[in-house]
């Protein structure tokens, strides 16, 4: 009988070990990726982020990728390879470097994990970033939109996009992004940033011309833009 415990014992360490050395990597990434996690909070909650906090979040990101790979580790550290290249002046080398890294993370990460709408849209940002409205871009663009086309979170980035980008869009695709503005429109916390988007990126008439199917949300817009200008 002792000796039958004794091998239970044994083969259950036998078949733990396995299982330890699978997860080990997995615990390991998490920890040193640690210092990444008040970084993604602040840009996922909008807040601004400076250099220190982008080059945290890289350095953390490839040290856990070197001990555990993942889909979502590889578009977040594209995520922050796109905002640190946004610091960068435009005639800076290294800010095409970063674009470039940008978009190699984003497609690895797409590959392992591809029913992401967030990173098909910041896969879509970057390669404007680097050559416009390129066939790539646009394709990543459109991915993104198919994938969750009432995405809540996105609905702004990609109106932005979507107008920086507007005169190489197909007739579809502009009526996809006139429904994500009537979409914005309806989300209360999301108007007062559509407003003020338009104002500054002189898109005025291509929100109004979105919102004219519902009058009175073209009322609405009509009158938070005044208030807004005065």
């Amino acid at each position: 009988m002792l000796m039958k415990r004794f091998l239970v014992v044994i083969l259950s360490l036998v078949a733990g070990v396995p299982l330890i050395a699978l997860g080990a990597p997995r615990l390991i990434a998490a920890f040193v990726m640690f210092p990444s996690g008040p970084v993604l909070e602040k840009i996922q909650s909008l807040q601004p982020v400076e250099m220190e906090d982008l080059e945290i979040l890289i350095s953390s990101q490839r040290r856990g990728l070197s001990w555990s790979q993942s889909g979502r580790k590889w578009t977040d550290l594209g995520l922050a390879q796109i905002l640190m290249s946004e610091k960068k002046d435009p005639s800076d080398p290294e800010r095409l470097w970063l674009i470039n890294d940008a978009i190699e993370s984003l497609k690895t990460g797409l590959a392992m994990a591809p029913a992401s709408p967030f990173a098909w849209t910041r896969l879509a940002y970057a390669e404007t970033m680097k050559a416009g409205p390129s066939p790539g871009a646009l394709s990543a663009f459109r991915f993104g939109l198919v994938m969750a086309p009432y995405e809540p979170h996105l609905a702004l980035a990609r109106i932005s996009l979507g107008f920086a980008i507007w005169p190489e869009l197909q007739p579809a695709d502009k009526r996809m992004i006139f429904e994500q503005v009537r979409f914005a429109w309806k989300n209360w916390k999301e108007r007062k940033r559509l407003v003020e988007f338009a104002m500054q990126a002189g898109r005025a008439n291509l929100v109004r011309a979105a919102l004219l199917r519902t009058p009175d949300d073209l009322t609405a817009f009509e009158r938070q833009l005044r208030k807004l200008s005065r």
